[in-house]
């Protein structure tokens, strides 16, 4: 358990709106937060465990020694969200359990997993997976919008009907990935080949 912090378990928070400036000390497990804005907030020395964020808006934050672990978004807007700088733990690199509903700008995912996880429902637009294990994810349907895969594990991930990716064929593992036309012609164009 953290020492001198403000501690929070199983608690719900809403209509929370914090702009440019520091949440400090505390820690949140089972957490519910409703309709909540961080607008270029800085979280220092805090923990987010388990926690559940419905509707709310994460705009360019910023984390210094801050840990967020298995947390689930639903209906969020997340821009310019860097979700490794919210790892604390070398050991536990999992702040992300699931995103739903949500619409992804410039966010970076690097050296995550979600294996099976289902990213469908979610609009993105350049955002970056890179070095992510995402082998059976499911983008089926997808607005990508400039999104990009680098040396990542994509193996039996669907892409059916997504639009808009950039996937690095020599770099990312892709055995048994599913794609459709016309986008899946796209990835040849690395292999300068023409096809008439």
């Amino acid at each position: 358990m953290p020492d001198n912090r403000t501690i929070f378990t199983g608690k719900e928070f809403s209509g929370l709106r914090y702009g440019a400036e520091t949440v400090s000390g505390f820690f949140f497990e089972d957490c519910t937060f409703d309709d909540c804005t961080f607008d270029a907030t800085t979280f220092e020395n805090c923990t987010f465990r388990s926690c559940l964020f419905i509707r709310c808006a994460f705009v360019m934050p910023a984390a210094r020694n801050t840990d967020m672990r298995f947390c689930d978004f639903k209906k969020c807007v997340l821009l310019g969200v860097s979700f490794m700088s919210f790892v604390n733990d070398e050991h536990i690199r999992k702040p992300v359990n699931s995103i739903e509903d949500s619409r992804l700008t410039n966010c970076l995912f690097h050296d995550m997993s979600f294996p099976g996880h289902d990213f469908s429902s979610n609009k993105f637009s350049k955002c970056e997976f890179s070095e992510c294990h995402l082998r059976g994810a499911v983008f089926r349907g997808c607005i990508l919008g400039g999104t990009s895969f680098s040396n990542s594990d994509l193996r039996e991930a669907d892409f059916r009907g997504s639009e808009g990716y950039a996937i690095d064929i020599f770099n990312d593992k892709l055995r048994g990935a599913r794609f459709s036309l016309p986008e899946a012609m796209d990835l040849l164009a690395a292999l300068d080949i023409k096809i008439e």
